[in-house]
């Protein structure tokens, strides 16, 4: 039981704004080896780290008149999306990351794959919304791998890339290969694709629901990790959600609170 990994869901968002550089700085400073970042194209074709394209819950892109209307981050160039400041999502969950509400900037995912922090570390990357992204024009894809080359990240950290989406993991299959693990996100369960690659990333929900899901894919020899651990969703103590969570056989549990969660996995080896 006591063998789960904690990854940093986006940092450690329940102290800082998500998917900002002082989120994954504070989560490495916790004990934490693994990050797990959101990326987004912009309007002219760069990668930012955002958990969707709607940035109106993330920035000050509402408060900021000269963009009224323009909110999504493909309605945005990057030297526009950089003027933006990052937000807490939930602040009515997380008062003691909204107070840093306005001071981080959205990074950008060549910035964040150039920096130190990430050195001999295992990065999560989910590319989000390709479907959707293609429709408008904007292959997330082919960009995403061309920054992942061209950074040479490969050479520096371990790197997993996520999707959600079937044809988004066989458009990264088709454009790196076996050189990364490929991780497919579920919400849903999918019979036929489930077990197609390198990994489960299942919410906890999902698994309530079908806990023979984490066998299953043992059985194959596929890791599962759950998502997301967030201590707001306590009914009783944090102690105990923390047990519930890891008593589902789960290989690693993407965390908001990854200090409590590794506080507490480490209790129990």
């Amino acid at each position: 039981m006591s063998g789960v990994s904690v990854f940093g869901h986006r940092g450690a968002p329940a102290y800082r704004p998500e998917n900002t550089m002082e989120s994954f700085e504070l989560a490495i400073s916790m004990g934490v080896d693994t990050l797990e970042c959101d990326i987004v194209p912009t309007k002219d074709g760069q990668l930012v780290l955002r958990h969707e394209a709607d940035l109106s819950e993330t920035t000050d892109v509402i408060d900021r008149p000269e963009f009224a209307g323009r909110f999504h981050s493909i309605d945005l160039t990057l030297a526009e999306i950089e003027t933006l400041r990052a937000k807490e999502r939930v602040p009515q969950w997380r008062p003691g990351s909204a107070k840093f509400d306005g001071q981080f900037r959205i990074p950008t995912l060549r910035e964040f794959l150039n920096s130190d922090l990430v050195v001999g570390k295992t990065l999560i990357l989910e590319v989000k919304d390709a479907p959707t992204f293609l429709k408008q024009g904007i292959d997330i894809v082919s960009l995403f791998a061309d920054v992942v080359e061209e950074t040479g990240i490969a050479d520096r950290a371990t790197v997993m890339v996520e999707a959600f989406e079937p044809p988004t993991m066989e458009a990264l299959r088709s454009r790196f290969g076996e050189r990364f693990l490929l991780i497919y996100g579920l919400e849903e369960w999918d019979e036929e694709n489930a077990f197609k690659y390198d990994g489960l990333s299942v919410d906890f929900q999902l698994i309530e629901r079908m806990p023979e899901i984490v066998s299953r894919a043992h059985d194959v020899g596929l890791p599962v990790w759950g998502f997301t651990a967030r201590v707001e969703f306590a009914k009783n103590s944090v102690e105990e959600y923390f047990h519930h969570l890891i008593d589902t056989g789960v290989d690693g549990i993407f965390a908001d609170h990854p200090d409590l969660l590794l506080k507490y996995v480490e209790g129990l080896a």
